[in-house]
């Protein structure tokens, strides 16, 4: 009888600390508009204002959006809620030959939800580097980006991160072109202790590491630009309880830009989404054995329209589905925004 209570309290941490695996899995993931909004970035980028004065060049960028997200946390509840989002980024460059010039820059990315506060973020970059052209029509880029990620309400989730890398793209005949990038991203937790084999917390704070490399091919036609894109990462983390951060993932894609007129644009972006945990297994499983297995895709529209020379009004939608075979790991979700984008 004396082992009963033992036994309970033993399932009943178990039970608890997997649902918090789960909150913590969302932050870290980031799934939520801010991942989906980088396709919007990709899109406006295009038609991004340069001020040239000698050898340097300056990029100002301002944004402020409203959004409807109809599956906050991705999970069963399937929480709706409304946000703001704001965005200012700044960009110089430096030109050291008529080959090499070095960058950097700065930006602010704030998201905050009016009721679901546990997924309001602050997120604070830098970016610098060297970027140069090589023989063949290869442009090689090495950068260096130190960021925190604040999550005001959710303070696990916290992080500071640096990513460094390398990017080589090279403009092919016919118009045609096609790159690969290599980036190391370190991750270090302010808050959140990272677990112990048996589940228990560490002294340690958490850290994750992350290797990714991707591939872009594409090409420039009169009024379009089309491009189809790989990516495949690992991430390594020193979380030990059922190596609930340890998977390797995989991401094929396609996009297109489309100028419908002078001054309108659309967007159309999908990518189907492959992830494989090392050793996380299913707990709802007869088989213990049995590693958790997600697969998925994103798929994003968004138009734009440009009101004055340098201010854009844009529309888009953005739809995420993954499929597990852990049921619980299974999730869907859009978000739709309506937002000004300003260059200056």
């Amino acid at each position: 009888m004396r082992k009963c209570p033992l036994i309970l309290g033993v399932l009943y941490l178990v039970v608890f600390f997997s649902l918090q695996v789960k909150a913590a899995d969302f932050t870290e993931e980031q799934t939520t508009q801010k991942d989906l909004g980088k396709a919007e970035e990709k899109a406006y980028k295009k038609v991004e204002t340069i001020r040239e004065g000698g050898k340097h060049k300056t990029k100002f960028f301002a944004s402020a959006l409203q959004g409807y997200d109809n599956n906050v946390f991705l999970d069963s509840r399937r929480k709706a809620d409304t946000f703001s989002e704001g965005i200012l980024d700044a960009r110089a460059e430096y030109s050291l030959s008529g080959r090499w010039k070095v960058f950097g820059g700065a930006s602010v990315h704030d998201i905050t939800y009016w009721e679901a506060t546990d997924a309001n973020l602050v997120d604070t970059d830098l970016r610098f580097g060297f970027e140069g052209k090589l023989p063949g029509n290869v442009t090689l880029t090495l950068f260096n980006n130190p960021e925190i990620v604040a999550y005001p309400y959710y303070g696990d989730g916290t992080y500071f991160g640096d990513k460094t890398g390398l990017e080589l793209k090279q403009r092919l005949p016919r118009n045609l072109f096609h790159s690969f990038g290599y980036e190391y991203f370190y991750k270090r937790y302010t808050n959140q202790k990272a677990h112990l084999g048996w589940g228990g917390r560490s002294d340690d704070k958490r850290i994750d590491n992350r290797n990714t490399f991707d591939y872009e091919f594409g090409v420039y036609l009169k009024k379009a630009m089309l491009k189809l894109s790989s990516e495949y990462f690992v991430n390594d983390s020193n979380d030990r309880f059922r190596d609930y951060y340890d998977y390797q993932n995989i991401r094929l894609g396609a996009s297109m830009i489309y100028l419908l007129t002078n001054k309108m644009s659309a967007y159309l972006a999908y990518n189907k989404l492959y992830k494989t945990y090392k050793n996380r297994t299913i707990p709802t499983s007869a088989d213990h054995t049995v590693r958790e297995n997600d697969h998925g895709f994103t798929a994003i529209a968004a138009l734009y329209y440009d009101i004055y020379k340098n201010a854009t009004m844009a529309l888009s939608y953005a739809y995420r589905q993954n499929k597990s075979n852990y049921a619980a790991q299974k999730y869907s979700g859009s978000i739709t925004t309506l937002g000004l984008h300003y260059r200056f």
